[in-house]
């Protein structure tokens, strides 16, 4: 029986079939008593005895059937009691058979004896079969079986309901206008899943070969469950095709499930099982898309009845990342080849490095052997040197390590380890580090060498002699400017300070003056890295002291004991690069537009609280030449200073509990100056002076991620801020003295060191009566 059709086909009603080729031993068949309702033989009713000759038939256009129990393509040959022949079903064109139990493509070669070899050649660019028990192909008997496939197959009714792109919404309006059957390619897969059939190929007791190959009409894609039956059966996914496995594949012992293409579970985007019996062999251009939701801590998984063996690529989409990576198993089966895959994520991501390993035999593990953020940061490629990074990194370390995979800085964790690039890295580790947090101290502590320089206004070099030994002043710091340069790679510091104090002092007795110091202190720090500000703080201290001078003859001490409290907030950066994932894909494969998975936040704010308390003693001594005087000096620094603080906004957010730190210092130093008289009542003094701080090496604090306080090993960071030392310190200064006591002056004092350096500008005016 040969049937050539050329031309569209279109049929209504149940059991109203499009193409039938049948050969039926001993007569009968479709004019017979069946009514080709599915599973049953079309074998009439006298008997079925004889030989059944071949049966083919092709088409070059579209064959569309509406009713239920109908069939678009049927070829059988069939009988009882003799042997069958070959069923060769071609169609060059669309299949559609989507009433309820109806089958796209059939074809049947049954009897007692020998049996004929079944091939189904879907050329179109549809073959969809029907909703119910209905199939897009259906194998019965059969000797040595073959389906080539090029088009887009599965099993669904011809009215789903699902869920579409605005985007498309309005050509997917337009198609609905068309004549024919319509096909929501557009759709997105995963509101589908629920509506196709539970089978979209099947097969009996033939040796069934099902081949996926993509072409230039048909895509090449397989939708749906697979049960082939008995025999020793075999489904190729070619290159460049796609089968989207829903919950099983059934192929029976013996057979093999070949993927040179992609294979994915229920689509990308959902995270599901499929059940496969048989085993599985993927080749070097195979990929086995894997979904993984972090969160639930679950994969994308096959379970093979026999042995698989995995070569190609395993392309990973995370759907969430709220929990740290461990181990999954992506594949099991009775025996585990691991011939190479290999584990892609869709952007690179520096901080993974996903491996593949067998396990017990049996097991496909996925895992991660990741570089540690200390290595990460310490490489070249990451474009930082700071210190505070890199100890940054360390606590990262620690606080990954400290539980697994519940983690409270999992998202945090898992975003920096996407980072696509080093210097990505780098930048965000850079930006995570509080950096401020430890420069506070350094801020408060040139406040109070601030402070202590104008308190020594009046305990310095006399221009008039005053009997009565009592004066008072006042001075003012508008800007003082501070800026800290570690060079390429670290961050960098610009403070501007702006200082205002009052103080007097008088004599109590022939060697020993008394007095107090009072001032007050505003504060802008603005950090920054390759350009990019991290930070900026604003604050405010007051700072009092109690002053004290020893003077005999031409030697001297002065005495400073006091402290102070501030108070600073700010902002800084804290962004990381969103991680991106591939929310599905839609019915004819296309995937959706990339999102972003929920990040962390752009950056937090914070306050903080200090206090300071220590003493400073200067010994020196005064050397006048006529005009001219000489001042030797060696002063020795003790300070205890202390911060706290809190920042809120994100889980980047950091608590600093209180960290303290001991100054200390010595500075040998020389004024050298001389008086000029300018009138009978006033002169103006000119004086330079230089000299050298040897001091502490470095100031530290200690914080934690507010989130991660209880981990346990309770993990810290020890931030570190390195201090010039030695730092050469100049100042200079021009003053207007009048005899009777009162002076004006304007100063100007800089430190400079091996990445600091500072300058400043004071005025102040003294009385002394």
């Amino acid at each position: 029986v040969t049937i050539i059709q050329s031309g569209a086909i279109e049929t209504d009603g149940d059991r109203a079939h499009g193409i039938v080729a049948q050969a039926v031993g001993g007569g009968g068949g479709a004019g017979g008593n069946s009514s080709l309702d599915m599973n049953q033989s079309a074998a009439g009713s006298q008997g079925g005895i004889g030989d059944a000759a071949a049966a083919t038939a092709s088409t070059d256009s579209q064959v569309w059937v509406k009713g239920a129990s109908s069939y678009a393509m049927f070829g059988q040959s069939a009988t009882g009691q003799g042997n069958s022949n070959l069923v060769h079903l071609t169609a060059g064109g669309s299949l559609f058979a989507q009433g309820a139990d109806s089958v796209a493509a059939y074809g049947e070669s049954t009897a007692q004896g020998t049996k004929g070899n079944i091939t189904i050649d879907l050329k179109g660019q549809y073959t969809i079969g029907g909703s119910s028990t209905g199939v897009a192909v259906m194998l019965v008997g059969g000797q040595d079986n073959t389906v080539n496939n090029n088009s887009l197959l599965y099993a669904m009714g011809a009215t789903p309901t699902f869920s579409i792109m605005q985007s498309k919404l309005a050509a997917f309006s337009a198609s609905l206008l068309a004549p024919g059957p319509v096909v929501p390619d557009d759709a997105i897969l995963e509101s589908l899943l629920d509506q196709f059939s539970p089978l979209a190929v099947t097969g009996t007791s033939g040796n069934d070969t099902f081949k996926n190959q993509k072409s230039i009409v048909g895509l090449g894609r397989v939708i749906g469950n697979v049960d082939l039956g008995g025999g020793i059966n075999e489904f190729d996914n070619f290159a460049d095709s796609s089968f989207v496995g829903l919950k099983s594949i059934n192929l029976g012992a013996g057979g093999m499930f070949k993927n040179q293409g992609l294979m994915t579970n229920q689509g990308i985007g959902v995270v599901a099982t499929v059940d496969v019996t048989g085993g599985w062999t993927q080749d070097n251009t195979g990929s086995f898309v894997t979904d993984i939701d972090l969160d639930n801590q679950i994969t994308d998984k096959l379970t093979l009845t026999e042995t698989g063996d995995f070569a190609g690529t395993a392309p990973l989409n995370f759907l969430s990342i709220d929990k740290l990576f461990t181990q999954y198993t992506l594949a099991t089966g009775s025996a585990m080849t691991d011939s190479g895959i290999t584990a892609q994520t869709l952007h690179p991501a520096v901080g993974f490095n996903f491996l593949t390993r067998v396990d017990n035999g049996t097991d496909l593990v996925l895992y991660a052997d990741n570089p540690t953020f200390l290595d990460l940061a310490q490489d070249p490629g990451s474009g930082t040197t700071d210190p505070g990074v890199f100890q940054m990194a360390q606590y990262l370390d620690d606080v990954e390590a400290a539980s697994s995979p519940d983690n409270p800085m999992a998202r945090l964790i898992n975003m920096l380890r996407f980072s696509q690039t080093e210097a990505e890295l780098g930048a965000a580790l850079t930006r995570l580090t509080p950096h401020y947090a430890v420069h506070t101290f350094d801020m408060i502590n040139r406040s109070t060498d601030t402070m202590l320089d104008q308190a020594h206004e009046c305990t310095g070099v006399a221009a008039y002699k005053n009997t009565d030994g009592r004066c008072i002043w006042g001075t003012i710091t508008p800007q003082a400017e501070y800026s800290r340069d570690a060079g390429a790679g670290t961050t960098s510091r610009d403070d501007t300070l702006k200082t205002m104090s009052l103080g007097g002092i008088a004599e109590v007795g022939h060697n020993w003056s008394l007095g107090a110091t009072l001032g007050r202190t505003e504060y802008d720090s603005k950090i920054a890295f390759n350009g990019d500000e991290l930070s900026e703080t604003k604050g405010e201290s007051w700072q009092a002291y109690a002053l004290a001078k020893y003077e005999n003859n031409n030697y001297f001490v002065d005495f400073a004991l006091g402290g102070g409290t501030g108070s600073f907030k700010g902002e800084r950066d804290t962004h990381i690069d969103q991680v991106g994932f591939i929310p599905g894909e839609t019915l004819d494969g296309v995937y959706l537009p990339e999102e972003l998975l929920d990040g962390i936040g752009n950056s937090v704010t914070y306050n903080q609280d200090t206090s300071q308390f220590g003493g400073s003693a200067r010994v020196g001594m005064t050397h006048q030449m006529g005009a001219f005087y000489l001042q030797p000096t060696l002063q020795f620094d003790a300070r205890w200073l202390d911060v706290s603080g809190k920042e809120e906004g994100s889980v980047a957010a950091f608590s600093f509990d209180g960290s303290d730190n001991m100054f200390y210092a010595v500075t040998p130093a020389l004024e050298v100056g001389a008086d000029i008289p300018v009138s009978d009542i006033a002169s103006f003094r000119i004086y330079g002076k230089a000299g050298v701080e040897f001091s502490t090496k470095q100031w530290e604090i200690e914080g934690r991620f507010a989130a991660a306080e209880n981990l346990p090993g309770n993990p810290a960071l020890h931030l570190t801020e390195a201090i010039d030392s030695p730092l050469y310190r100049v100042g200079a200064g021009l003053e207007l003295n009048g005899v009777n006591g009162v002076g004006l002056a304007v100063r100007y004092n800089g430190a400079f060191g091996e990445t600091v350096k500072q300058n400043a500008v004071s005025a102040s005016l003294k009385v002394s009566f």
